[in-house]
């Protein structure tokens, strides 16, 4: 009998960053973009649909083992600038306080695990979710859990990165 491959959802995909490397894991998967990203010969490499993330019901991911997501960060990153006008539009939403404007920022983001919430309530069990975005994004949506660079994650990221430990000098080894 074969086995069937765990399946995994990647939101946002682009080019399937996550995916080539959950391929090579042993993943099915099934990525959902807003449009076809080409840049040269790179395409997609998993199965892709294209259509708004924002329309999607987590109820259709009950079968995943896995969710991925990297929303859009080009708001995130552009605040984060030092510009005049970078820092006059950060200062706007946090002005709002009807909070409208903040809500409004983080839509992309937030949808990720609204949609990971519907699919593990569909499935009866705990469906884990990543989401990447970058440094920008934590004053807007919160610390993030583990940080490779400029590469930031939230959600159920020890289920992926491995313990880091500290090493520690012991007196008298001179290395």
């Amino acid at each position: 009998m074969k086995m069937q491959k765990p399946m995994a959802i990647d939101l946002f995909c682009g080019l399937g960053g996550w995916t080539d490397g959950l391929i090579a894991e042993g993943y099915d998967v099934i990525g959902f973009d807003i449009e076809r990203h080409e840049y040269g010969d790179h395409r997609y490499p998993g199965q892709l649909v294209i259509q708004d993330v924002l329309t999607l019901h987590g109820s259709q991911f009950k079968d995943a083992a896995l969710i991925v997501a990297s929303p859009p960060c080009q708001e995130y990153s552009y605040m984060a600038m030092p510009w005049k006008l970078a820092k006059a539009k950060a200062a706007a939403i946090r002005a709002d306080t009807s909070g409208e404007s903040l809500v409004n920022l983080n839509r992309l983001f937030n949808v990720s695990f609204r949609i990971q919430a519907e699919a593990s309530l569909a499935a009866g069990r705990y469906i884990p979710l990543i989401v990447e975005n970058v440094r920008g994004a934590i004053p807007w949506v919160g610390r993030s859990r583990w940080n490779f660079g400029s590469f930031h994650l939230w959600g159920d990221v020890p289920a992926l990165m491995p313990p880091v430990f500290r090493a520690v000098k012991a007196p008298g080894m001179n290395w």
